[in-house]
């Protein structure tokens, strides 16, 4: 269990490391010292939480070397991203080496929330391979202090609630609310959950939109990416006024 909460606005940051198969508008792969004065920025501004993800290109690598060791991280297994395609490792040796590449990279001792990054089989992926189960003895282990599912599917969210979930990261947005019954049986069982594509790739108003999901009492978080500061920036008052206590 999670005990100690999260900001409320995440920094999702694949933009930041890759710019091929993603569903937003193509944009420009900032420079090293672009992408570190732009850490940089996000930290001042007052957004403390960074998700990342070795999928996310060079994201990870870029956190690690601009950011310090307050900002709140999580990350990914089982997915990497190399010359435009997605490639997925769900075995146990890949997750370990995933996650000493992550802390290598991050610079961390300890990885504070690191999530099993599903394919579209993603129930397949949690009954089939080993990959959960070498989280779990991860966390045993003091490799990470919290696991949970980057899934797609209501059916593998709830196989994660049954096997010892801290946090679940689900689609959630006014034109997708299929992960309602998840949603209610995280808050009963004091899960946290982390919404993904909750302005739906940018085709939703940020401010409507982030409004709606943060008076969600069963919502923890929200991640939004964005390289535009002035429009995390407008994000970021949007969530303060919703939450003034968690932002």
């Amino acid at each position: 269990m999670m005990n100690r909460e999260w900001p409320c606005l995440v920094w999702g940051t694949v933009k930041l490391g890759r710019t091929t198969q993603l569903r937003t508008p193509l944009h420009t792969l900032p420079t090293d010292t672009e992408a570190e004065h732009l850490v940089r920025q996000m930290i001042a501004l007052g957004i403390h939480a960074f998700d990342t993800a070795p999928a996310y290109g060079c994201s990870e690598h870029r956190l690690g070397s601009a950011s310090d060791q307050h900002i709140s991280i999580s990350t990914k297994v089982g997915e990497t991203h190399e010359n435009g395609m997605s490639q997925f490792d769900f075995s146990a040796e890949g997750v370990k080496q995933s996650l000493a590449r992550s802390k290598e990279r991050l610079q961390r001792e300890q990885l504070e929330l690191v999530y099993l990054h599903a394919s579209d089989n993603d129930l397949e992926v949690l009954e089939h391979t080993e990959a959960w189960s070498t989280l779990l003895q991860a966390k045993d282990a003091g490799v990470i202090s919290h696991l949970g599912l980057s899934g797609k599917s209501p059916a593998a969210a709830r196989w994660a609630l049954d096997h010892h979930a801290d946090a679940l990261m689900v689609p959630w947005n006014q034109q997708d609310e299929s992960h309602t019954e998840i949603l209610d049986e995280a808050a009963a069982r004091k899960v946290k959950i982390f919404v993904k594509k909750g302005l739906n790739s940018g085709q939703l108003s940020a401010a409507a939109s982030l409004q709606w999901m943060l008076e969600d009492p069963r919502i923890h978080a929200v991640v939004v990416g964005s390289l535009n500061l002035d429009h995390m920036r407008e994000n970021l008052e949007v969530a303060k006024a919703t939450r003034p206590n968690q932002c």
